[in-house]
């Protein structure tokens, strides 16, 4: 509480008319600080506002992308496994063509011994029954006869 200095009829005029103008600019003073401050409070919520929007425009923006890259992986893989697929039944077929051409190979080896065995048999048939052979024999069992003989 404020103390005024007392005289004749009351207190000093002057001393309270000095504080009530001092205590005017100081309301006044208040009064502009407290505008301001209600001027940045209302500024900043419209900030705080379109920023809560721009964050909100964000994570939806955010969650599409996610969504089309998610969307799109899958079509990659998706079409990964078809083409995987495709390649794989490609490789069986091909596979089975060598295997059915090695199958065919082995048989040919085979036809190919029996003939090459074949023909042997009938060289030496030949052979054998050629007159050369016969002079050849009949020579020999001379010769062994000889050696009984003796």
């Amino acid at each position: 509480m404020e103390q005024f200095d007392k005289q004749f009829r009351g207190y000093n005029i002057l001393e309270v008319d000095d504080r009530i103008n001092e205590l005017k600019e100081q309301i006044q003073q208040q009064k502009e600080t407290i505008q301001s401050l209600e001027n940045d409070l209302e500024m900043l919520k419209e900030q705080n506002t379109l920023l809560t929007k721009q964050v909100t425009v964000h994570e939806k923006t955010n969650e599409e992308i996610a969504r089309l890259a998610l969307k799109e992986a899958s079509e990659l893989i998706e079409k990964a496994k078809k083409n995987a697929n495709m390649i794989l039944k490609e490789s069986m077929e091909y596979v089975r063509g060598l295997s059915k051409d090695m199958d065919a190979f082995k048989q040919e080896a085979i036809d190919f011994r029996q003939n090459v065995v074949k023909m042997s048999e009938d060289m030496l048939e030949t052979i054998d029954k050629s007159e050369i052979f016969s002079l050849i024999r009949e020579e020999k069992e001379n010769k062994y006869n000889d050696r009984d003989s003796i």
